[in-house]
C-alpha cells in the first residue's frame, strides 16, 4: 500500500530477487511462481525476466479464470490474460529466456486462485516458500494492503517434513496444470477483438 508508505512486501520480494539472482548465477535455481491472475507490474516481470534462475510460472486456464462464465465485457478478461502470457513469454524469447515457462492450472469445474512461491535452492525441496495475498500484480504494490509469509525451515525431521508437505503441493497442483508456449497462446488470441489491446492498461492497473 505505497500510497500510505507501506512498501514492506515490495521491498522483501526485491531482496528475494537479488539474493535468488546471486544464488543462481554460482550454483543454479530453480523458482514457481504461482498467480490466479497473470499481471506482473513491471517489477515482477522484469525482475523474472533479469533473474538467473530458472522459472515456472503457474496461472489459471481461461476455463479456470473466475470470470470464464462471466457475461457482458467481464467474459473477456480470461482473454486479456491470454494476451498478456502471449506478451510475456514473446518478450521472454527476445531475451534468450529458454528457462521460463507458463503453466495453466485446468481442472474440470475447478477455478484456480493460488498463489505463492517456491524457490529451490538445491532443485530437491523448497528451502523457501512464500504464502500470502498478492497476485504480483500492479495492485499488489501500489493499490492493495498484502501479506505475505515467508517459511524457511530448518534441518529438524518436523521441519524436513514441512518442506516435503510444500514441495508436494507443489507437485499436486502442477499435476493439472499443462505448460502453453508462445505459439500456442498466438492462436489462441487471434480474433481477439482489437479494443481488448487498448484495454490492457486499464486491466493491469485494477485486476
Amino acid at each position: 500500500m505505497s500510497q500510505l508508505g507501506i512498501t514492506q512486501d515490495e521491498d522483501h520480494m526485491r531482496e528475494f530477487f537479488q539474493l535468488t539472482d546471486s544464488y543462481a548465477r554460482r550454483y543454479g535455481c530453480r523458482n514457481l511462481m504461482a498467480s490466479a491472475y497473470f499481471n506482473f507490474s513491471d517489477f515482477h516481470k522484469h525482475s523474472v525476466l533479469d533473474n538467473a534462475s530458472r522459472w515456472d510460472l503457474l496461472v489459471a486456464s481461461p476455463q479456470a479464470n473466475g470470470f470464464y462464465t462471466a457475461t457482458g465485457i467481464s467474459r473477456y478478461i480470461p482473454d486479456m490474460y491470454s494476451i498478456i502470457e502471449h506478451q510475456f513469454l514473446k518478450a521472454a524469447r527476445l531475451d534468450g529466456r529458454t528457462d521460463i515457462s507458463v503453466e495453466e492450472y485446468s481442472r474440470d469445474q475447478w477455478t484456480f486462485h493460488g498463489k505463492g512461491v517456491w524457490c529451490y535452492l538445491d532443485q530437491k525441496l523448497p528451502q523457501l516458500t512464500m504464502i500470502g495475498s498478492p497476485n504480483y500484480g500492479y495492485r499488489s504494490i501500489y493499490c492493495d494492503l498484502e501479506t505475505q509469509i515467508t517459511l524457511i525451515p530448518g534441518s529438524s525431521v518436523n521441519q524436513q517434513q514441512l518442506q516435503t508437505d510444500l514441495h508436494e503441493e507443489a507437485l499436486s497442483l502442477l499435476s493439472h496444470s499443462k505448460m502453453v508456449t508462445e505459439a500456442g497462446l498466438k492462436q489462441r488470441i487471434r480474433g481477439s477483438p482489437l479494443w481488448l489491446y487498448g484495454l490492457k492498461p486499464f486491466i493491469h492497473k485494477k485486476m
